[in-house]
């Protein structure tokens, strides 16, 4: 886990560490319980909604993803053939993704305000 302050006033990001889906849903899920919760006991308010201010920076709640077998990015064509240089298991990945995306929204963006999500 790593973390460090953002451009807004107050703002830091928490990086967890890369795992299988279900262990980083539910590491994402303990984080922001126990970032809110120890704020919380110290009289302080954590959220994680990218612009608490109208009048400052935001930022947000983001998931990357990588998709690996053998060692090897599956995202990437190994060759020239591909438009836009994702290969064909990466497609049909990021196809799914989108299928899934309002249950994926559930955990990683509960709120309109918070979704960011990153590739």
């Amino acid at each position: 886990m790593q973390l460090h302050a953002e451009a807004g006033k107050g703002q830091f990001e928490i990086a967890l560490a890369h795992t299988a889906c279900t262990y980083a849903a539910d590491s994402l899920i303990f984080a922001r319980e126990a970032v809110r919760a120890v704020a919380n006991k110290q009289g302080l308010l954590a959220t994680s909604v990218p612009k608490y201010a109208l009048d400052d920076i935001g930022s947000g709640s983001h998931v990357h993803v990588s998709l690996w077998q053998n060692g090897r990015n599956v995202f990437t064509a190994s060759n020239t053939s591909s438009q836009y240089g994702m290969s064909k298991v990466g497609e049909e990945f990021m196809a799914g993704v989108l299928a899934h995306l309002p249950s994926i929204l559930a955990f990683t963006a509960p709120l309109p305000n918070r979704f960011i999500l990153f590739f």
